[in-house]
């Protein structure tokens, strides 16, 4: 299977776990549906049932359409020749996937505030331009237990003891303990003691609150541990790419689905325990909600806060921060068809390997890497490549760039067309081992011949 098909296979589940949460949307939770807070009588009415019923209807018909359009693009990827115009497509594609569904999401909260300003269903007290933030004091006072962060720092040094047995990968080691810290760092900040009010039920207040710290609890740990069995994957899998794939995989296969699970076992919660909710005294908090996903509420203080349904947060656009933060998320969705059209034109670029001034230079794309002669202790053809497993770098099935591992020759940097062989083993004095190969076989022999005539005369 071609790598341009891969990148469509493993991005087509996107639109579909999309779908199973934005749907899961147009259910009543605290008084909430599609982002609208409303009195319990409206949850029975035609209209709102109506908006509703269609808005689930067009989400369904985005994921069918983004899905399909995914699997047809991974079986044209193994057309070569479309492999440039399918990956720029492909990042395309990834921000419609981000965007669309939740477009599709702000037009039926658009629709259903609408109805609800027409209904007068909104809290006067509440009332428009005013800003208001809801906070159960009395709750806010109860202790609870928070997580100990030894139990991060211990998943840290866990990561960390594979540096101790490997140094030649000792930053990769590095980077996943730093990744663990900063779990650990994230989950601090985030661990808001605002409660989840709905109404002037303190108890309910309380344990809805308590289901959301118990429910980052276990998604933060398990994201924290997800590094850290990525770390011995690095160690123990080197010598085998399949089984260094799977021990990159699965961790987040298993992080993904705890979160995934967490998520809408929080939100079931919220749905069953608020059922009762919405009619007498309730908290709607909408003006502070611009289409029900962005927050601004000027008279909050906090840069980042609960996210009303479920387990996540969000940022307050109201804050400086949170402007910038916000710009920044909007150029990196924004800038990712440039991303597409650099990485179809590397997968379009050539290796090229040739001697010139004493020095040898492989090139492909953004990766160089050029060998002085005089360092150069030996150099041989090689026929077929050895097993090898990428530590850092890039790889498809025209190019092979970056550092790779192999129980052959050790650790390897690599700059190469794994199609077109043979391909050129240089050994240096100063103790690194390189693999070299044009993408025209003429170029790597040619190199081999002028490299191995050079040594004879030094």
């Amino acid at each position: 299977m071609s790598t341009v098909s891969v990148m469509w296979l493993s991005c087509s589940w996107i639109p579909l776990l999309a779908w199973w949460v934005l749907r899961n949307s147009a259910r009543f939770k605290k008084n909430i549906v599609i982002g609208v807070t409303l009195p319990h009588e409206a949850r029975d009415d035609g209209q709102v049932v109506a908006i509703l019923t269609n808005y689930r209807r067009q989400q369904l018909a985005c994921t069918i359409v983004l899905v399909a359009v995914a699997l047809a693009c991974a079986a044209a990827g193994t057309l070569r020749a479309w492999a440039g115009p399918l990956i720029v497509c492909w990042t395309l594609w990834i921000l419609a996937a981000c965007v669309v569904p939740e477009t599709v999401f702000a037009l039926a909260n658009h629709k259903l505030a609408g109805l609800k300003d027409e209904r007068g269903w909104r809290r006067e007290e509440m009332g428009r331009g005013r800003h208001v933030t809801v906070a159960d004091i009395g709750a806010a006072a109860q202790p609870y237990t928070r997580v100990s962060g030894i139990w991060f720092v211990l998943i840290c040094a866990v990561s960390l003891v594979p540096a101790l047995l490997d140094r030649n990968n000792l930053v990769v080691y590095l980077l996943f303990a730093a990744c663990v810290l900063m779990v650990w760092v994230t989950f601090r900040w985030c661990y808001r003691d605002r409660s989840e009010v709905v109404d002037d039920n303190t108890i309910l207040t309380q344990t809805l609150t308590r289901i959301r710290r118990r429910a980052w609890a276990r998604v933060y740990l398990v994201m924290a541990a997800s590094f850290a069995l990525m770390s011995w994957a690095q160690l123990l899998f080197q010598g085998s790419a399949n089984l260094y794939f799977i021990g990159m995989m699965l961790p987040c296969t298993v992080l993904g689905i705890v979160a995934l699970a967490t998520e809408m076992r929080v939100r079931s919660l919220q749905e069953r325990l608020t059922k009762a909710s919405g009619e007498g005294l309730y908290v709607d908090e909408d003006d502070h909600w611009v289409f029900g996903i962005f927050y601004y509420n000027p008279d909050d203080t906090k840069l980042i806060v609960n996210e009303r349904v479920g387990i996540n947060t969000s940022v307050n656009l109201a804050r400086p921060a949170g402007k910038a933060i916000a710009v920044v998320l909007a150029c990196l969705l924004l800038c990712l068809p440039v991303a597409g059209a650099f990485m179809a034109e590397e997968f379009g670029a050539p290796v090229t390997l040739e001697l010139s001034e004493q020095t040898i230079r492989a090139h492909h794309s953004l990766t160089t890497y050029e060998i002085d002669m005089d360092d150069v202790a030996s150099v041989e053809l090689v026929d077929q490549l050895p097993q090898m497993t990428r530590t850092f770098g890039g790889a498809s099935e025209t190019f092979l760039e970056g550092d790779f591992s192999s129980d052959v020759y050790g650790s390897l940097k690599v700059c190469l067309d794994p199609e077109v062989g043979p391909w050129l083993l240089v050994r240096t004095r100063s103790g690194a081992t390189y693999l070299l190969g044009a993408s025209d076989t003429a170029q790597t022999e040619g190199a081999y011949e002028e490299v191995t005539l050079a040594l004879v005369d030094i």
